[in-house]
């Protein structure tokens, strides 16, 4: 009975040991009135230029170079649904891809591989599409019945409705 207590006790300090602390330098949190926000962005969220140095180097290098495509349901975009715009970045993408995706409903059940980083989904705040799917968790599994997934690393959606 000792011993086995003696191998948890040094289980235990090696996780303890081993566990990662995470800190931040945030002093200044994202504000709960909306009226707020934009002078907080402006403060807080500084350009790529200024930056340089300070955050990862591939998302550095990916941001350096953006790329748009644009999604539109009325065909006038490179795509007329964003599961194409998905289908054509590239398999170990290295840049920032834009999805500038127009007004309107996109029913389809979209997910970001793991091997597709640094992708942004884009809508217009005047405007925001939606997107939506409609799986349940009884047709498709738990996991498996979400709009999107998003599995890559560095992916943003801004101004976007999901369902």
């Amino acid at each position: 009975m000792g011993c086995i207590a003696a191998i948890q006790l040094f289980i235990t300090a090696i996780l303890l040991v081993s566990t990662t602390t995470v800190s931040s330098a945030d002093t200044s949190p994202i504000p709960a009135d909306a009226s707020s926000l934009n002078t907080w962005f402006q403060n807080n969220v500084k350009p790529l230029a200024d930056r340089k140095g300070t955050i990862d180097p591939a998302l550095e290098a990916a941001e350096a170079k953006p790329r748009t495509i644009k999604v539109r349901k009325d065909g006038s975009g490179d795509f007329k649904t964003l599961k194409d715009a998905i289908n054509s970045i590239p398999t170990g993408n290295k840049e920032r891809v834009i999805v500038d995706i127009g007004p309107g409903e996109y029913v389809e059940k979209l997910k970001i591989e793991r091997e597709k980083p640094f992708v942004t989904f884009l809508g217009s705040p005047s405007n925001m599409p939606t997107l939506s799917f409609g799986g349940t968790a009884r047709e498709y599994g738990t996991v498996y019945s979400a709009t999107l997934e998003a599995e890559a690393d560095y992916f943003v959606a801004a101004n976007i409705i999901i369902k």
